[in-house]
This record gives structure tokens, C-alpha cells and sequence, in this order.
């Protein structure tokens, strides 16, 4: 498989957190060959192998989003956040809405300067100070595009390379994890593995871990590996004290966040991987969470491994493309090794 078009697929694919239906549809297109389980929730997943340990490599199907929450007289839409959004970073950009009818654009738009008085620059605006335009005047003009609460919207992307070595666009947390999950399918196919792999794509990740807590309540297994994110620290503002990992670094292993800390054991079995198979990687402590700590909260061996990412929750998050290959020769190491 083409690695880099796998994952353009993913991020062009619609998938915020509660409506991951169209992205859940687009991994089973890609592999019709595979036998797909969908559980109650919506989390998707598929074994490959049989004997050794028992595996699973998680990765959560959603991305950021929006919701419709009400409809204007004048046609206006408010929305609300889905996920961790930075209200600084929506401003003037363009939106795509998920209704019966198609997808439906419109802009979150601010007060042109002209306009403006000088204490309004300064004034970081809320949630509730902004609307979407999708240029109709009246509430039923809205409603005949097929507007109408409560519908999921999000961003419009680019996807751009940066000189053959980043890969710089909005989802990359989690669908870079998606990406690799799925050429770990596409490898183990082929060659399946002399162990039992279960890969696992879950929802509602981004709104708290929710999609991995019901999987791994019903799930048991010898190991579980997260694939996600996690904030890189070489930027501008030298935040490495924050979190030490670095894009091109190699993939990192997120030993501890908010949520407590990882698997020690199966830290220092990646670690040995690594180390014999000459894959740089990188340890860091970090905020927020994964997957992860939902499956050791229902009694499973887990860890993050992660792709450093700049500008993480943003419209210009940017990775490695190394980082992203180095990270897809150390999972299908740590998958196909028997001990």
C-alpha cells in the first residue's frame, strides 16, 4: 500500500468524535477481504494470526469536531465544540457540515477591521460569540439545505508535503494511528503473524477515551498498544521541558500522562525491540491522555506509542514522515516477535 495515500484517505474522510460512521465505512472499503466486528458502540476491529500473545493495536477513529446546536431567524448557525478545540484557531476559516443532503460549507467569520473598534481586537471571543454563514438569509432557507440542529461539522483541510520529509494537516491525531493500523493489517495478510493480533480502531476517543473503555471492558489481552499522538516540543517557543519529544525523532513512547503511567513492562520490551533492530525512539511525560489509559483501567497491559506531532489540535498539525515509517517497522516487529 501507498503509506502516505492510506493516510490522506483517512484525513479526507468525514469522522468527528459520535459520528464516525464514514470513516468506520472507508477502513472496511480499503480491506474487503478482512472480517470486520463492529461492537455496540461502533469500535471496529479485525484478527489476523493465531497461537503466541495475545495483541491489540488501538487507535481511535475520531477527530475534532463541531455540532449545530441552534438555527438563526436571519439563517446564522451556532455551533459547539466537539473535542479540544483552541477558539483562536477556528477564526475565518472555512467549515463542512454532514447533513441527509450532502455536505453543506459555510465560514466562520469575524468582524472585518473596518468595521472594528480597537478594544474588539484585543477581545479573545467565546464560543458563544460565534456563527457560521452559509450564505442564506433566513432559518428556512437554511432548513430547505438541509440544516437543521443537531448535524456534525468540521474544518476543511489541506493536506501538504513539505519537502518530501512532513506531512502537514488537521487530524493527523488519530488518523495517522488509523493509517498504521491498517498497514499492519495489510502486512499481516500477507504474512500473518505467529502470534493472535487484534487490531482495534475505536470512537468517541477525543470526548473521553470512550470507545476503548467499552472494547476493553469486554476484551482481554496479553498486550495492548495505543497508536496516537503526542505534542511535540521543538517549536518556537522552546516548550522541550514540556514535552521533550521532537519531530523526526523517531516514534515516542508516552510512559505517563494525566492519567497515571504505562505499562513499565512493556515500555522496556519496546525499548529492546528498538534497541535491536536500530529504531531511534523517544520517551516523554505529557498532558492529556490515550486509549491506553482506558485498557489499563480494565486490567490490560498497555502503552502509547506515538507519533510526535507539532501543533497538535490544530489546522497545521505536522509530522515526520519518518517518524511515521520508523513507527510502522517497530510495530510489525513488536507484532511478529515471539516470546
Amino acid at each position: 500500500m501507498d503509506k502516505i495515500r492510506v493516510l490522506k484517505d483517512l484525513i479526507d474522510t468525514f469522522g468527528i468524535s459520535g459520528f464516525e460512521v464514514p470513516i468506520r465505512e472507508k477502513i472496511k472499503e480499503l480491506f474487503p477481504q478482512a472480517e470486520f466486528k463492529e461492537d455496540e458502540v461502533g469500535n471496529l476491529s479485525t484478527t489476523v494470526g493465531n497461537g503466541g500473545r495475545q495483541i491489540a493495536f488501538m487507535a481511535h477513529m475520531d477527530e475534532l469536531g463541531f455540532l449545530i446546536s441552534y438555527v438563526e431567524k436571519n439563517g446564522y448557525l451556532r455551533f459547539k465544540p466537539i473535542g479540544g478545540w483552541d477558539v483562536r484557531g477556528i477564526y475565518n476559516r472555512v467549515v463542512e457540515i454532514l447533513t441527509d443532503q450532502g455536505m453543506v460549507q459555510g465560514v466562520i467569520g469575524l468582524k472585518p477591521p473596518h468595521l472594528s473598534k480597537k478594544e474588539e481586537f484585543e477581545k479573545v471571543l467565546s464560543w458563544d460569540d460565534l456563527y457560521i454563514d452559509i450564505g442564506v438569509e433566513s432559518d428556512q432557507e437554511a432548513k430547505e439545505r438541509g440544516i437543521v440542529p443537531i448535524l456534525p461539522a468540521r474544518l476543511k483541510k489541506d493536506f501538504t508535503i513539505l519537502d518530501e520529509k512532513y506531512v502537514v494537516t488537521r487530524a493527523l491525531d488519530d488518523r495517522v494511528g488509523c493509517a498504521l493500523n491498517l498497514l499492519l493489517l495489510d502486512e499481516f495478510l500477507h504474512h500473518p503473524p505467529q502470534n493472535t493480533v487484534t487490531l482495534v480502531w475505536t470512537v468517541q476517543e477525543e470526548t473521553g477515551l470512550r470507545g476503548a473503555q467499552a472494547f476493553s471492558a469486554r476484551n482481554s489481552f496479553d498486550e495492548v498498544y495505543t497508536l496516537d499522538t503526542v505534542s511535540a516540543g521543538n517549536l518556537p517557543w522552546g516548550n522541550f521541558h514540556q514535552s521533550p519529544a521532537r519531530t523526526g525523532g523517531g516514534p515516542a513512547i508516552r510512559l505517563a500522562d494525566r492519567k497515571g503511567v504505562s505499562s513499565l513492562k512493556l515500555r522496556n520490551f519496546v525499548k529492546e525491540v528498538a534497541r535491536k533492530n536500530k529504531i531511534e525512539v523517544q520517551e516523554t511525560v505529557t498532558g492529556g491522555s490515550t486509549d491506553a489509559a482506558a485498557a489499563f483501567e480494565a486490567g490490560l497491559n498497555s502503552i502509547p506509542l506515538c507519533i510526535p506531532v507539532k501543533y497538535t489540535h490544530s489546522q497545521v498539525e505536522m509530522m515526520s514522515i519518518a517518524d511515521y515509517h520508523n513507527a510502522l517497522k517497530l510495530l510489525l516487529l513488536i507484532g511478529t516477535n515471539r516470546r
